[in-house]
């Protein structure tokens, strides 16, 4: 990763908008060996400012109590631009990424007029490589921002890449606490390692869980005995069902029976009650047809009826997937003309060779253009397709009838009128004024009519019965699929479980010889750049790092240890860059340096050889951040060597504002 550019626009010191191109070239890297970037200005002039304005456009406010963010960011605005009227203001951080992104994060800062913060805006922007339009975003989530930028930035590497020199020695002051600890097991991927043991170990529990969940053979017979039983139980409700449909039936025509006898009475002594016997008769026909009717209509087009609104629902969907297909077809055979000649193309050897993503793009552009010339229209179609179904399948699904519930409660309405002029007529009958004794027959269909009642209560009660009979068959059916499955999956389940032991137990070895080279591998960097930079490094003893606490460790010449905070600022600076060296080259990141006054407390010979024999070599980028008190003629002939850029911070006292200008050194001659 490298930083390209941070813009201020009338943040603290700096008014209007202003930039510091940070970009190092690779060919400038490589071949003059120039990875430095200095900026340099009297104490006050902005220097912390752009270091903690990295930091801050990086992380926010991790890390940041509320009484110290309150302090460095409640008066961020530029003070002549706020009596100019101005009442916002922003930092954006620019930088390139290892896959050649360009990141563009963006912090900004509304207040009343009363100088009080409003409000603190995010946004980011990300532009791919080879793509002009970058793709913009309003953080709304900063938890979800914090995880998207420690995938490449992570935050515990901060104190390692972005410093002030003359607190570096804080490193090691706080090199027991839990935090370092944390923070050099993390930059040094030894944390990585822990999380891969964690993920096997949720691995492991997943599996578990699905072993539990899986059966052996006894629990599949004894779903199938229980699928058995319930079958047989049905059957059993089935032959009561038609015992109590055919004693029912035979009840009925007793019925029918008994009232022909009645009716026959009836007509014989009265005019008037042979009418109404008459007419009994027709709505009893009539009924009777209907009914039937209705039986006969409910069992051809019950389903239909139900499902009316769900085929209706599924043609739509099937005609949506259908066009959408349909156009897909013809845009493709559009395009075949096209994609011959660019594949034909493609064959052609081309010197030099284009890469993957050039061929992909001149692919994607060319079937744009030839699309305009061809009047093609190119749609990208968002509907997802569903259902893989044949052309006939399509064809007798489209083509399912759909019917109304008008017509079956038309029909339910017509018995029912039906059944109550038959109960009236019958009522009538009974009133009406007689000569011949018909008691006989009117208890005789009151008996059989009760009766009636009571196998239609019978029908009933079997009936329900028979339904959760069949529900229960239904999911035992389901549940014989899953145990056949889960039966099949126990053995394979089985031996990954084992796998996964197996390779914890390996992981957990590896971890351990791992973690060993890793920290002989960070003390050997450490003493070699330790020999590096001090000039008599035995006048206090021996300086080692200990490969069990990851903490170094201060011996006298009798090889007693002696307190580590004992020493001057200008050899704890020193002890502590080449912990950062050591870290750094365990890493797997690649990050640039931002380093504040990191000369201020050494010689001239230590200045040497921090700027020959370490800043040189410890990042592709460092930005070095030096104030007036660094500088000598030494200084100066170094930076000149080594230092790419080189700018100004020059603060007008009168204006009490700071300007970003180009050669620091012309400054220094002056």
């Amino acid at each position: 990763m490298l930083l390209k550019k941070l813009l201020f626009d009338n943040y603290k010191t700096y008014y209007g908008r202003q930039e510091i191109d940070f970009y190092i070239p690779k060919q400038i890297r490589e071949e003059q060996g120039k990875n430095i970037i200095l900026l340099g200005g009297l104490n006050g002039a902005g220097k912390t400012t752009i270091l903690k304005a990295i930091h801050y456009s990086l992380f926010g406010k991790r890390g940041i109590s509320d009484a110290e963010h309150k302090k460095l960011f409640s008066n961020v605005i530029n003070n002549v631009f706020f009596d100019e009227g101005g009442r916002s203001c922003s930092v954006t951080l620019i930088l390139e990424t290892d896959s050649g992104e360009d990141w563009e994060l963006k912090t900004q800062w509304n207040f009343d007029h009363n100088k009080r913060c409003i409000n603190e805006n995010r946004e980011i922007a990300i532009r791919k490589p080879g793509v002009k339009i970058p793709k913009q975003a309003h953080i709304e989530n900063i938890e979800a921002f914090n995880r998207f930028i420690d995938k490449m930035i992570p935050f515990h590497a901060a104190p390692f890449f972005i410093f002030d020199g003359e607190e570096i020695k804080d490193i090691i002051i706080r090199q027991d606490s839990s935090e370092m600890k944390e923070a050099i097991h993390k930059i040094t991927g030894l944390e990585a390692y822990k999380q891969l043991l964690s993920d096997l170990s949720s691995m492991k529990s997943s599996l578990e869980q699905n072993l539990a969940k899986a059966v052996n053979q006894e629990k599949l017979k004894n779903v199938q005995e229980e699928l058995a039983n319930t079958e047989q139980e049905m059957e059993t409700l089935e032959k009561r069902k038609s015992e109590s449909i055919a004693e029912k039936n035979k009840l009925e025509a007793l019925i029918r029976e008994a009232k022909t006898s009645r009716n026959e009475k009836i007509a014989n002594n009265s005019k008037s009650r042979e009418v109404i016997i008459k007419k009994q008769a027709q709505l009893s026909t009539q009924y009777q047809i209907e009914t039937e009717e209705f039986a006969t209509l409910f069992k051809e087009n019950a389903l239909s009826i139900i499902l009316s609104e769900k085929i209706v629902a599924l043609k739509k969907r099937l005609k949506t997937e259908h066009d959408s297909k349909q156009r897909r077809i013809i845009q493709d055979s559009a395009l075949v003309p096209y994609r011959n000649f660019i594949n034909q193309l493609f064959d052609t050897p081309i010197s030099p060779p284009l890469s993957d993503v050039q061929l992909s793009q001149i692919k994607s552009m060319g079937e744009e253009i030839w699309a305009k010339e061809n009047n093609i229209t190119l749609e990208v179609s968002n509907i997802e397709e569903i259902h893989d179904i044949t052309h006939s399948e399509y064809t007798y699904l489209m083509n399912l009838p759909v019917h109304d519930r008008h017509r079956i409660v038309s029909s339910i309405n017509k018995i029912e009128k039906l059944s109550t002029q038959l109960s009236d007529i019958e009522q009538e009958l009974r009133t009406a004024p007689e000569s011949v004794d018909i008691s006989e027959e009117n208890q005789k269909i009151d008996t059989l009519t009760k009766k009636l009642g009571e196998i239609d209560l019978k029908l009933r009660n079997i009936q329900a019965k028979l339904n959760r009979s069949k529900e229960t068959k239904t999911n035992l059916l389901n549940q014989l699929t899953r145990v056949s499955d889960q039966n099949n999956d126990y053995a394979d389940l089985t031996n990954r479980l084992e796998y996964v032991n197996r390779l914890i137990k390996t992981i957990n070895q590896y971890v351990s010889e791992m973690t060993h080279l890793k920290a002989v591998f960070i003390k050997e960097e450490f003493a070699s750049m330790l020999n590096k930079l001090f000039r008599k490094q035995d006048e206090f003893g021996v300086i080692e790092f200990d490969i069990q606490t990851y903490s170094i460790k201060l011996y006298n010449d009798k090889l007693q240890e002696i307190s580590i905070q004992e020493r001057s600022a200008g050899e704890m600076q020193m002890i502590a860059s080449s912990l950062i060296w050591a870290l750094t080259k365990a890493s797997d990141l690649s990050l640039p340096m931002v380093i504040d006054t990191p000369l201020g407390r050494l010689d001239s010979y230590h200045r040497n050889h921090l700027i020959n024999y370490y800043y040189k070599e410890l990042s592709e980028q460092v930005i070095i951040l030096s104030t007036d008190t660094e500088i000598s003629q030494d200084y100066v002939d170094l930076m000149k060597n080594t230092s790419h850029r080189q700018y100004l911070l020059d603060y007008d006292q009168n204006r009490k504002y700071t300007i970003i200008r180009d050669g620091y050194f012309d400054f220094v001659k002056v």
